[in-house]
C-alpha cells in the first residue's frame, strides 16, 4: 500500500505522543501552542491531542468510497465487515450526530455537577475539590466529572502495563467517588462519538477534513476535560458546524488561495468544480449559525460567571473536615481570613470571628463597612446542611486575591484538612490590578 501524506503526518504525531509520554523535551515548544485551543495544556492533554490527531489523519480515510488506502488487504477486511453498513450514510448526517451528541454528553454533565453541589449542600455556583489522593477541580464553567471516569481507565490500564501515570499528568480520579454513577456513560459514548466524527470525513476535501479532523480531536478531549463552555469543546461544535453548514465555500476559498501561494496548483475546471457547489450568498442564514453558536456559548459562560460571582468574600466550605480548628488556623495563617465557622451534623456549632485569627492576618478593609455575623448568618442560610450531609466548615476569606491564585494556593494549604473543599468565585477579580500576590504563600 502507498503511504499517503495522511497516515505519514498520522505518524509522526503519534510519534510526538509517545515522546511527550517519555520526556518532556518537547514541552517548551509545543505547550504555548497548544495551551491557546486546550485551554490549560498539560502533559496529559498533549499527548491524548497528538495521540488522538494522528489516529484520525491515519483513518480518515478508512470509510472513503475510492483510492489506494482502501486496497490494503486488512483495510478490506475491516470495510467488509457487515456492521460498517451503517457508516454508508452522507458524511454531513454523522457531522449532525457527532454534534447531537457532544450537547447532549456535556449538557448531561452540567446537570451531574449540579447534582453533586445539591448533595452537598453548596452553591451551584462553586468550584468543587476533591482533595485525595490529589486535588482535582471541577465547576459549571469547566467540568472534569468524565475525566474522573477516563482517568481511572487511564491509569488502571497504565499500571497493568507497568508505566503508571507520567509526572504532571493529573487523571482527575479523586473525583470520581462524588460523580454519579451515570457519569460512567462516557465509557460508551466516546468510542461512538469517535466512530461517527470518522464517518463525517469521508469523501471531503483536503481543506474541510484538516478542520473535521482538529475539531474532532479537540471534541473528544474537550467534552471530558472541560466540558461545554470550556475552549476545546466548544470550538469542536463550532468547527463541525462550520463544515456541515459552509463546508464546500471553505474548501473554495482555502483552495483559491493556496494556487495563489503556488502551495497547489489546481487547473480552472477543478475549481469551477468546487465553485459551482458553493452559496456564495451571505443573506443565507445558515451560513452565520456556526458563528451565532459560538457566540452564545462565549456570552452564556461569562453571564454565569457574573451571576455567580461573589465580590464580598470567598467562601470556602470544607467537606468532612478531618483536622482540628488549630491546625486549621495555623493552615490558614497566611490569608487574611474574616471567620471560620465548623458547622456539625449537630445542632451545635462552633465559630472563630476575625479576632481570633492573628490581627497581622486580616485586612480591616473587608470587614470594617458590615457586620462579620451578619455575613456568616446569611451564608449559612444559602448552604443550609441537610442531616444526610457531611458536616462543613465554613470560611470567608477576604475578596482581595485573585480566584486562581487563592484556588492554586488553597489545594496546598488545606491538604490533610478535609475530604474536600468548594469554594466561590470572583468574575471580577482576573480584571482587578489590585489582587494581593499568593505567590510566597506557595
Amino acid at each position: 500500500m502507498k503511504i499517503d501524506k495522511y497516515t505519514l503526518f498520522g505518524i509522526f504525531f503519534i510519534f510526538i505522543a509517545v515522546s511527550i509520554f517519555f520526556t518532556d523535551v518537547f514541552n517548551p515548544f509545543i505547550r504555548p501552542i497548544t495551551h491557546l485551543f486546550l485551554m490549560g495544556s498539560s502533559k496529559g492533554k498533549d499527548i491524548l491531542f497528538f495521540l488522538i490527531l494522528g489516529i484520525f489523519l491515519i483513518f480518515s480515510q478508512l470509510f472513503e468510497y475510492n483510492g489506494n488506502f482502501r486496497e490494503n488487504k486488512y483495510i478490506k477486511k475491516i470495510i467488509a465487515n457487515k456492521s460498517l453498513s451503517i457508516f454508508k450514510l452522507e458524511n454531513n448526517t454523522y457531522i449532525k450526530f457527532s454534534i447531537f451528541l457532544v450537547l447532549v454528553t456535556a449538557i448531561l454533565g452540567l446537570i451531574m455537577e449540579l447534582i453533586i453541589r445539591s448533595q452537598m449542600g453548596i452553591s451551584p455556583f462553586t468550584i468543587f475539590v476533591a482533595m485525595d489522593p490529589t486535588p482535582t477541580t471541577t465547576s459549571i464553567l469547566h467540568s472534569h466529572i468524565y475525566k474522573s471516569v477516563i482517568g481511572g481507565i487511564i491509569g488502571f490500564i497504565l499500571s497493568n502495563l507497568s508505566l503508571g501515570v507520567p509526572i504532571g499528568v493529573n487523571t482527575g480520579d479523586s473525583l470520581y467517588q462524588y460523580v454519579p454513577k451515570l457519569a460512567n456513560i462516557i465509557i460508551i459514548v466516546l468510542p461512538i462519538l469517535f466512530l461517527s466524527q470518522l464517518s463525517s470525513m469521508k469523501n471531503r476535501l483536503a481543506p474541510s477534513r484538516l478542520i473535521l479532523i482538529f475539531a474532532s480531536t479537540i471534541g473528544l478531549i474537550g467534552i471530558f476535560d472541560g466540558g461545554l463552555f470550556s475552549v476545546p469543546c466548544a470550538g469542536a461544535i463550532y468547527g463541525m458546524l462550520l463544515i456541515y453548514f459552509d463546508g464546500n465555500a471553505f474548501d473554495y476559498y482555502t483552495i483559491r488561495l493556496s494556487n495563489k501561494l503556488h502551495i497547489t496548483n489546481n487547473d480552472e475546471e477543478y475549481m469551477e468544480k468546487i465553485r459551482n457547489k458553493v452559496n456564495f450568498s451571505y443573506k443565507s442564514f445558515k451560513r452565520y449559525i456556526p458563528h451565532i453558536f459560538l457566540a452564545l456559548i462565549i456570552l452564556t459562560a461569562i453571564s454565569i460567571s457574573i451571576i455567580g460571582t461573589n465580590t464580598e468574600n470567598y467562601e470556602i466550605n470544607i467537606i468532612n473536615q478531618t483536622s482540628s480548628l488549630t491546625e486549621l488556623n495555623n493552615a490558614l495563617s497566611d490569608y487574611s481570613v474574616i471567620s471560620i465557622e465548623n458547622n456539625n451534623n449537630s445542632n451545635n456549632s462552633n465559630k472563630i470571628n476575625s479576632n481570633n485569627i492573628n490581627s497581622n492576618n486580616i485586612n480591616a478593609d473587608n470587614t470594617k463597612n458590615g457586620n462579620t455575623d451578619n455575613i456568616n448568618n446569611g451564608n449559612n442560610i444559602n448552604n443550609k446542611i441537610n442531616n444526610n450531609n457531611d458536616k462543613k466548615t465554613l470560611i470567608l476569606i477576604s475578596p482581595k486575591y485573585n480566584e486562581m491564585e487563592l484556588l492554586n494556593s488553597l489545594t496546598k494549604s488545606l491538604k490533610n484538612q478535609g475530604d474536600a473543599f468548594s469554594m466561590s468565585w470572583n468574575f471580577y477579580s482576573y480584571i482587578n490590578s489590585n489582587n494581593t500576590n499568593l505567590t510566597n504563600n506557595e
